[in-house]
């Protein structure tokens, strides 16, 4: 996450509610706020926002403390939202409702907000790989000495092999269970897999392998599951696969399938 980003969540953060402090540096986890009872369904409390968006003028999206995701659209274009030094969401009691008086204050102008909805998570980790991907500095040719491999990702659409604790298929499709403290707070992510991968269910075994060769899975270009099958294949050299049961460990298995990772977020 940039510096700037990060400088824009805390003021949000701080902002939204008069009883904000400015000693925390990170926004309260899901349980830690007390309940509160929305003036309809379609409204966010924008009290502690946890992350936000913005690849478009027209809106932003945003991650509240309950880890429910969000879009805010603008009346008319507002740019460079997650650039200003101290932009603060005015609403109702901290409510945005898209009821048309809501707006946005940044350094030296506002913004007022049109609507408000849900988003899915995927829909927010895809704006979320945007805003960091457009966040990334054009630089002059050079001539390469060494390949360093340093490509990080969010949690918002990426997760560490390292904190993954098991997986299975439940009513979102395939997912992983991962470390939630290691994780943004986030306890399963969502992993679409291409059509070549129909065995990835039923197989004891999985391994994840990152296409930039880290251990990060965000479903870049050669992320991808390779399904073991022992019985239909020789003894491969000793690595590291995720048993169903046991977790991460290391053994001499075989190698099967290998299924093409499109798309990873939380499975909210």
């Amino acid at each position: 996450m940039t510096k700037s980003r990060l400088s824009a969540l805390l003021a949000l953060a701080m902002a939204a509610s008069p009883l904000a402090s400015a000693e925390p540096t990170t926004s309260p986890l899901p349980g830690q706020l007390p309940e509160r009872v929305a003036p309809s369904k379609h409204c966010m409390d924008t009290r502690a926002v946890r992350e936000m968006n913005q690849v478009s003028d027209t809106s932003v999206s945003l991650r509240a403390a309950d880890l429910s995701t969000w879009r805010v659209t603008f009346k008319e274009n507002c740019p460079g939202v997650t650039y200003a030094a101290n932009p603060r969401i005015v609403g109702d009691d901290s409510w945005v409702c898209g009821t048309g008086k809501e707006r946005v204050l940044l350094d030296d102008s506002e913004c007022g907000i049109a609507s408000v909805q849900r988003i899915t998570p995927r829909e927010f980790a895809v704006e979320a790989r945007q805003a960091d991907r457009a966040k990334l500095p054009m630089l002059a040719a050079v001539n390469v000495k060494e390949e360093k491999r340093t490509l990080r990702g969010s949690p918002s659409y990426c997760f560490d092999t390292r904190n993954v604790r098991g997986y299975g298929d439940d009513i979102k499709g395939f997912v992983v269970q991962t470390n939630a403290k290691r994780s943004g707070g986030h306890s399963k992510y969502v992993v679409e897999v291409g059509a070549n991968c129909r065995s990835i269910v039923r197989s004891p075994e999985i391994q994840f392998r990152s296409g930039f060769g880290t251990s990060m899975i965000c479903g870049n270009p050669g992320d991808v599951v390779v399904v073991n099958d022992p019985v239909n294949y020789p003894p491969f050299a000793e690595d590291y696969f995720l048993d169903r049961n046991e977790g991460l460990r290391k053994a001499d298995i075989g190698v099967g399938d290998r299924c093409d990772v499109l798309a990873v977020y939380p499975a909210g």
